[in-house]
């Protein structure tokens, strides 16, 4: 399942133990809480699921192959990579081991882990680099689209966009981008969209050219 329309499970285990490849009989087991990853790999970005996690790795689902051995960074809480290693994939499924053991009760709040923790963003922000056209009732305006997640972007542009401001974002190969403003300042601004996108569409949408 995609979106957040059908959420997928992210099983935990507080065990130390790599999550190996799913049983048969489990795999149309109901599904309710949906977990966005973020890879790195050779320098590109990925999105993925976490399908199964535990301190010292997890199960994820792949929608671009990555060779078994690979060196990854994997974000299971926006903005802290952790390395690993690709230890098995089948299908559309990859086992990966961290280099280090993670928190992982801290993963699942989304907060930061190292010294005081801090609320972070609840799913992963895709740096880029995309020209975009950016519209509000009273104006029109070509933009640098900077980053993006499923849940909002952040634009740089020279107009001067009030908080809760409702504009639409378009960019090649994406659905229109509808959402308000949410912060503005030093020539950005932050919107939230309307409706999130689904995970699918912003991973095939995301190039070899958007790297960290």
């Amino acid at each position: 399942m995609d979106s957040f329309a059908g959420h997928e499970l992210t099983v935990v285990s507080l065990g130390s133990g790599v999550p190996r490849p799913p049983e048969r009989r489990t795999e149309e087991r109901a599904t309710t809480l949906l977990r966005v990853g973020k890879l790195v790999v050779a320098g590109e970005q990925r999105l993925c699921m976490v399908r199964n996690l535990s301190s010292s790795g997890a199960m994820i689902r792949l929608y671009q192959p990555i060779p078994v051995g690979s060196a990854v960074m994997v974000e299971v809480t926006p903005e802290y990579p952790v390395p690993a290693r690709v230890m098995w994939c089948q299908d559309d499924l990859a086992g990966i081991a961290f280099d280090t053991r993670i928190d992982v009760i801290a993963a699942l709040r989304g907060e930061q882990a190292g010294g005081p923790y801090r609320r972070v963003a609840r799913t992963p922000r895709m740096r880029v680099s995309r020209h975009a056209r950016l519209c509000t009732d009273d104006a029109e305006r070509g933009v640098l689209l900077c980053d993006i997640s499923l849940n909002g972007a952040k634009v740089a542009t020279d107009l001067a966009l009030p908080v809760e401001t409702e504009a639409a974002v378009f960019v090649d190969g994406l659905p229109p981008l509808a959402g308000r403003v949410r912060w503005a300042r030093d020539g950005y601004v932050g919107m939230q969209f309307d409706v999130a996108l689904k995970i699918d569409t912003l991973a095939n949408w995301l190039g070899p050219d958007d790297a960290m």
